[in-house]
């Protein structure tokens, strides 16, 4: 369940300003870390609508939590990495955000034994703890893997499982504290542009919010906002997760583990494992119902990769949307073509692990300020234009 609106947790404000410095469409994720990032920095007043009754209804409250830093994209893996740092700086004494499993990703044929042995090196040079586990090492250290076969594994020391609740908790009180209000049931009608420049916003229920930045934030509806003839290139897939009935090998500190040839993953879930077939296919934006289909996916890979779970009973399942860019990489950065919008969107399956750093960069851009620890250029807007043209 998610947290209600008492005790300390994010007010929701009914009584709206008619003007403020920035607002953010979208309470998860990537609109939360934005706000928390802007607080922070003391670049306050500002405003979140969430067009739900709650924030993380979507992708940001259906995901699998896991937090994966041995990415083979470099600009992921430098989101994350300083991800992970800025989740640690939120955590309190006896209160984790992230519960430190570590992670596997294992292969099987030797192409993938060999981009194993080069994200290996990748992590080493940019100091994420990493070792590659030949075959029979890997099962002497970690019994489980009799289970799958495989050549080689690639343990990463600091990956685990967030708390993704009290993470987007922790995001929207410290912005609520650095001057942003939340108002959820709020959905967004239409930009307003005046003189060529955004200038607010108009809701469903015709109120006129106006702020000097309108930051588009809205996940699977991202990139529409403003750009109703040409919207930005963002396609939402829908991939589905699986909770089984319990499994004798399980314990809750037994690391997620990542079938690279096969393309599926698992992790422990109660006395269960949580799945995902990894399977993707292009859904409008909403709640995605899920497909049968899935779920034989998933029994064909079990099938091929890991024979002896083959026959898992499956308790429950779900269905959430992940919003990419035709490269994989976020958006984050001005829009092109209408001055005063600004996006944060397409963070794919990575807008959990990644979502410190994407506040962290997302608020000095929005200052016109640069950064020194990543290349801007990769995440920019302007990027998808220049693919068009």
């Amino acid at each position: 369940m998610w947290p209600s609106w008492q005790g300390s947790h994010p007010r929701r404000e009914n009584k709206m300003p008619l003007q403020t410095r920035w607002v953010i469409v979208g309470a998860g994720f990537a609109g939360a870390a934005t706000a928390w990032a802007l607080a922070r920095a003391g670049l306050g007043p500002g405003v979140i609508l969430e067009q739900e009754p709650s924030f993380g209804v979507h992708a940001s409250g259906r995901n699998a939590a896991l937090f994966k830093l041995s990415e083979s994209d470099p600009v992921i893996r430098a989101l994350a990495k300083r991800g992970l740092s800025g989740i640690r700086s939120l955590e309190s004494p006896g209160a984790p955000l992230l519960k430190r499993t570590g992670g596997l990703a294992v292969a099987s044929s030797e192409s993938s034994v060999h981009e194993l042995e080069q994200l290996q090196h990748a992590l080493a040079t940019e100091g994420v703890l990493s070792r590659l586990l030949p075959f029979e090492r890997a099962r002497r250290e970690l019994p489980f893997l009799e289970l799958l076969d495989f050549k080689s594994a690639l343990w990463c020391a600091d990956e685990g499982v967030a708390d993704i609740h009290a993470l987007l908790v922790r995001y929207l009180e410290a912005a609520r504290d650095g001057g942003f209000r939340l108002r959820t049931n709020t959905r967004v009608e239409e930009l307003i542009v005046e003189g060529g420049r955004a200038v607010g916003l108009r809701t469903e229920a015709n109120e006129e919010i106006r702020a000097d930045v309108i930051v588009d934030a809205s996940g699977a509806w991202a990139g529409r906002l403003g750009r109703p003839s040409a919207p930005l290139a963002l396609t939402a897939m829908r991939r589905h997760l699986f909770v089984s009935a319990a499994v004798d090998f399980v314990r809750s500190d037994l690391p997620f583990t990542w079938l690279e040839d096969a393309a599926f993953y698992f992790r422990p879930e109660g006395d269960g494992l949580l799945l995902s077939p990894c399977d993707e296919t292009p859904m409008a934006a909403g709640l995605p119902p899920t497909d049968p289909a899935a779920a034989e996916l998933l029994a064909e890979k079990l099938a091929r990769a890991a024979p002896r779970l083959g026959d898992l009973a499956i308790r429950r399942s779900w269905a959430c949307l992940r919003t990419f860019t035709p490269d994989r990489r976020p958006l984050i950065g001005y829009d092109p073509d209408v001055p005063g919008l600004f996006h944060v969107s397409g963070l794919g399956g990575f807008g959990m692990m990644c979502s410190a750093a994407v506040g962290e960069l997302a608020a000095p851009l929005l200052c016109g300020q640069s950064v020194d620890w990543i290349d801007a250029a990769a995440v920019t807007p302007a990027r998808l234009a220049r693919r068009d043209s």
